[in-house]
């Protein structure tokens, strides 16, 4: 079987969910500091894919994790 991943990206001290819908589509964590995001992230169980620059020259880093569903 094929293994299925959820996603979500930071930007700056934000988390952004993007999941299949009726899980977590959309949904946005609340504000909190950008190294309190990142511990949170880990702690999830949630692995870094990648870091991109986005329009406003800020970094956005991607993540994913084993879906269980």
């Amino acid at each position: 079987m094929t293994p299925r991943f959820e996603h979500c990206r930071l930007e700056g001290n934000r988390i952004y969910y993007m999941g299949r819908k009726g899980l977590f589509e959309d949904k946005r964590d609340s504000p909190i500091s950008e190294h309190a995001a990142w511990d949170h992230l880990e702690e999830d169980g949630w692995e870094l894919v990648s870091v991109v620059i986005n329009q406003d020259n800020q970094p956005v880093a991607y993540f994913k994790r084993p879906f269980e569903g």
